[in-house]
Formats: C-alpha cells, sequence, structure tokens
C-alpha cells in the first residue's frame, strides 16, 4: 500500500501525541548497558539503555534512539554505546521492531518508546537523534514525521523518504547513511541527493559487512558528525578536544585503508571529511593528505579501475532494463540462455583479482535480483499473464539460485496452468539448491493435485529422505 503524507501523519499524531505513559522510577547503572526494560505494564515492549558514566539529572542530555531490524536491542545498545561514549549520548535500543512486521506497525512501536523516554529523562530536545539498520532504518527515518525535532538520522541500507514532507519540514537534518561496497546502493544514493536538493546535511560512508551494522569506528565517525553539527549550530559548546579526537579518529581509518593499499577508498574518505570538516580549520591538512595519495601511482591504477567499473555499471543499467522488458513484452523464453551467460559473466567479476570489479559483480547481481523480485510483485498486481510471471520468475532463479521463492512462484503458476512437467522440473531444481523445508513444499498454493501425485513425493523423498504421502521406501 502506497502511504501518502497526510495518511501517514494521521495515523500517527493521535496514538503520539495522546497515549498516556506513566512515568516510572527505572533501575539503571551508570556506564553499562541495561536490558530488558518496560515501556509499561500493559504492553509487552521493551527496551535497552545505555547510561554514559558521568550522567547525572542535573542537566540535559543527548540521545540516539536506535532500531535494529531484528530487535535485538542489547546488543545493539552495546555497540552504539562504545560508539558514543566519547561523546556522551544515552542510547536507548527498541527490542521490538521487526523486519516482519510493517513500517506503520514498527513506527507504532518505535513512537511508544520515544514517548516513554522524552517524558522520563532530561533530554536536550535540540540533540535528539535516530540509527536504524534495514526495516530499522526505515523507522529512523520516518520517526522525524511524528518527532519534528529529530536532529540527525543515521540509517544503514536503507531510507524511507518522501518529497512532500521534506519539501514542508523547516528543519534541516543531519543524515548519515553506510551502504556496503557490494551492495545496489543507486536508490540509497538517489535518496541522499533528494536531501542534499532540500538543503539537508548529507553524507554517505561505505563499509564492508552488508545487511549488518557497521564497525564500533564508523559509528562512532557517523555519530561524530551529530556532534560536529550541533557544535555549528550552537546546540552543544564547541569544543577543541572532542573536535581534534573525532578528526584524528577519521583521519587513522582514512590511514589504515592506505596502509592496506587502499588508495582510492582512503582518497574517497578523505574527501567526504573535506566537507565534513570544512568549518574546523581542517581543509589545509586533508588536503595535503590527498595530494601524498594522488602521487601514488597504485591510487592512479584503482581510480582508473574504479572509473571503468562505474562506466561498465551506468551502461549495464541502462541496457539490463530494456532487455529485459523487451523479453517480458514478447514472452522470449528462447532469451533465457542469454540471461543465464549474462550472469555467469556477473558471476567471474566476483572472483575477479581487481577490487573494483568484485563490488561490480556484487552489485549487478544484487541490481538484477532486485529488479526481477519488484517486478514480479508489480506484474502479479496488475494480474499479468502467466507467461510473463512464469518467465521473471525464471530470471529470478537465473539471477537469485538460492532463493526458493522464484522456484515457487513457478512451480505454483505451472501446477495451476496443468504443466505438472515444468512445475516438477522446477521442483527438483529447488532440491538441488539445498531446500529442506518439507512443510512449505506442500504448502505451495495452487499444487494440491500435484502434491497428492506419487511423482511429487517420490522426488521430495528422493532429495528429503522422507514426503508426506505415498511414503514409501525410496529405491534408486
Amino acid at each position: 500500500m502506497k502511504i501518502t503524507l497526510p495518511i501517514f501523519i494521521g495515523l500517527f499524531t493521535l496514538l503520539f501525541y495522546s497515549q498516556a505513559l506513566n512515568a516510572q522510577d527505572i533501575s539503571l547503572r551508570k556506564g553499562a548497558v541495561v536490558d530488558s526494560l518496560p515501556i509499561n505494564d500493559s504492553i509487552p515492549d521493551s527496551f535497552a539503555m545505555y547510561l554514559p558514566r558521568d550522567y547525572t539529572t542535573d542537566k540535559s542530555w543527548p540521545i540516539v534512539f536506535v532500531f535494529d531490524n531484528e530487535g535485538r536491542g542489547i546488543n545493539t545498545a552495546r555497540l552504539f554505546s562504545s560508539a558514543t561514549e566519547e561523546q556522551g549520548y544515552l542510547v536507548v535500543a527498541s527490542n521490538n521492531i521487526s523486519k516482519e512486521d510493517s513500517l506503520l506497525t514498527n513506527l507504532e512501536t518505535a513512537s511508544r518508546l520515544v514517548k516513554k523516554i522524552l517524558l522520563n529523562f532530561p533530554i536536550d530536545e535540540n540533540r535528539v537523534f535516530t540509527a536504524g539498520l534495514g526495516e530499522g532504518a526505515l523507522v529512523s527515518s520516518a520517526l522525524p514525521v511524528l518527532y519534528p525535532k529529530i536532529k540527525g538520522i543515521l540509517v544503514v541500507e536503507d531510507v524511507w523518504i518522501n518529497k512532500d514532507f521534506l519539501a514542508q519540514d523547516n528543519i534541516k537534518r543531519t543524515v548519515v547513511g553506510f551502504a556496503g561496497y557490494k551492495s545496489d546502493y543507486s536508490k540509497f544514493n538517489e535518496s541522499f541527493d533528494m536531501f542534499k536538493i532540500f538543503n539537508h546535511k548529507s553524507m554517505i560512508y561505505n563499509y564492508e559487512d552488508e545487511s549488518s551494522w557497521p564497525s564500533v569506528k564508523l559509528i562512532s565517525h557517523g555519530i561524530g558528525s551529530f556532534t560536529l553539527q550541533s557544535m555549528l549550530e550552537g546546540n552543544q559548546p564547541k569544543d577543541e578536544q572532542i573536535i581534534n579526537m573525532l578528526f584524528e579518529q577519521e583521519l587513522e581509518t582514512a590511514e589504515s585503508m592506505r596502509r592496506q593499499l587502499n588508495f582510492y577508498k582512503a582518497y574517497e574518505l578523505l574527501e567526504l571529511m573535506r566537507e565534513k570538516y570544512k568549518y574546523f580549520d581542517k581543509k589545509d591538512e586533508i588536503r595535503d593528505l590527498q595530494k601524498e595519495i594522488r602521487r601514488e601511482s597504485i591510487y592512479k591504477e584503482q581510480r582508473s579501475q574504479y572509473n571503468s567499473a562505474k562506466i561498465k555499471e551506468q551502461n549495464l543499467r541502462y541496457e539490463y532494463p530494456l532487455l529485459l522488458e523487451d523479453d517480458l513484452i514478447s514472452k522470449s523464453f528462447e532469451n533465457v540462455g542469454w540471461w543465464v551467460q549474462q550472469y555467469k559473466e556477473i558471476d567471474s567479476l566476483k572472483s575477479s583479482n581487481v577490487v573494483a570489479e568484485v563490488e561490480l559483480g556484487y552489485r549487478l547481481e544484487d541490481y538484477l535480483q532486485t529488479y526481477t523480485k519488484e517486478r514480479f510483485t508489480e506484474l502479479k498486481s496488475v494480474k499479468a499473464g502467466i507467461d510473463k510471471l512464469i518467465l521473471i520468475s525464471i530470471l529470478r532463479t537465473v539471477f537469485d539460485k538460492e532463493n526458493p521463492e522464484g522456484y515457487f512462484s513457478i512451480i505454483s503458476l505451472s501446477a495451476q496452468d496443468g504443466d505438472y512437467y515444468t512445475a516438477m522440473l522446477y521442483l527438483e531444481d529447488l532440491l538441488k539448491t539445498g531446500y529442506k523445508n518439507l512443510e512449505e513444499l506442500y504448502n505451495i498454493p495452487g499444487t494440491l493435485d500435484l502434491k497428492l501425485s506419487p511423482e511429487f513425493n517420490e522426488l521430495i523423498k528422493k532429495y528429503l529422505g522422507e514426503s508426506k504421502y505415498y511414503n514409501l521406501p525410496f529405491e534408486n
């Protein structure tokens, strides 16, 4: 369902501003993460929280609300407490955000938590920040709709954005993103370009471990962006010691890259730092370091490799949708072999000795997987013909061989069309990938007649050692 901004706000305004949450005495230890703290007695929601070692109620504090997509509150709070200790932030992490729930449901959960903390702790309303991973990143970036005073968001791998909200919003935020080098982050970049259009201060860090939180060091760099911006806006005293500490820590990250001969990535990080520290008298030092890197022959080679990969990626991302849509219109099943060859070439890039090509291979793979998944959903929603649905599903199995969704779609559609041969063919292909969920195999929609057949059950027994029906000993 598409959520327009007025509906979005309407659904939550009443919840956020009128929900009564009793202020409770919460027992916490300074300098330690405490888990399983309740929102209130009437709901099961809970959270983990960290108070700085020097915490006192005599002053107001900056805070980061953290939303992990699997509700791992205590682990996430520990991660962020390590990253923020020197910068003096309170950390609160929800235990109840789930990748299985809708954005609206997760926002309802998050809003209860925010309301609870703001009622019970001395929080500086000019230094409230959010952070999230995956579905939690959507929550993190959507919360300013409900709590406009949020001054910064840190998002990993995904972001929620609404042009109408950005156009109406008077508060300019700091938006820090983390995207994996190997993930297809084109939409992520487009969203950050939109933040810049509406004059938000935005930056993207790249990191190695996709689909997980970045390291403590990188999170500290991201939170440091909030700290520096708070100083610039007068919401926090300008502290040269903290500024220098943050700068030196980030310089060490760039130097570590350089020591590992990742000159291109070190240079790109320094470029980000030039913008980040331009009001703190650091530009000359950064520029000198960049000059040193530019003199390195390895840097020049890496820059050439990354530029070549970028051009190749742009060309293929332009060609692939055109060719794929042409195949769908003409129902060209005979072109599946060509796509198989394309995927083999992409897969070979992942084994290259050139880092830029390896990352390109993973990004193209991610792009094709995402494109065909979204295209299947669109075709199904408009009740496209069975040939198109089967073709796009076949391509999904080509680009994402280990994912059972494409196989399930082919088996279901073929069975409903009476094409049991194709259904059985892709059932065996699925089983060859090592798929072992017996219950799900018998719950594929539209396969009632097929799953009662001896052939279906014999094939499952051959690979899994058991079947639900005709459960006779299998003989080779």
